[in-house]
């Protein structure tokens, strides 16, 4: 039997959803993380909007080089990714 906490602890809200969404890309997490992230995706718009904008990005960055950006310019774009979003959101 699934108690209410049981299925609370076997969820991920918006922030962990979108704050895991390069890693989720990358399949960096593990199967158990990536299925309760694809849950959350499958029932939230906002998030599933989220995860299509970061697809795009990875997908335009790939195309353009063949070389992985340092760590220091990954963090800052992610710093003016979510500045951008909390100005839009």
């Amino acid at each position: 039997m699934t108690t209410n906490d049981d299925a609370t602890a076997h969820r991920v809200d918006c922030a962990q959803a979108v704050a895991q969404l390069e890693e989720f890309l990358d399949a960096e997490l593990d199967e158990e993380r990536r299925d309760l992230i694809r849950v959350h995706l499958a029932s939230c718009e906002h998030c599933l909007h989220e995860y299509d904008v970061v697809d795009h990005v990875k997908a335009l960055v790939k195309r353009s080089c063949g070389e992985r950006a340092p760590e220091e310019l990954r963090v800052r774009i992610r710093s003016q990714l979510s500045v951008l979003r909390t100005e839009l959101g």
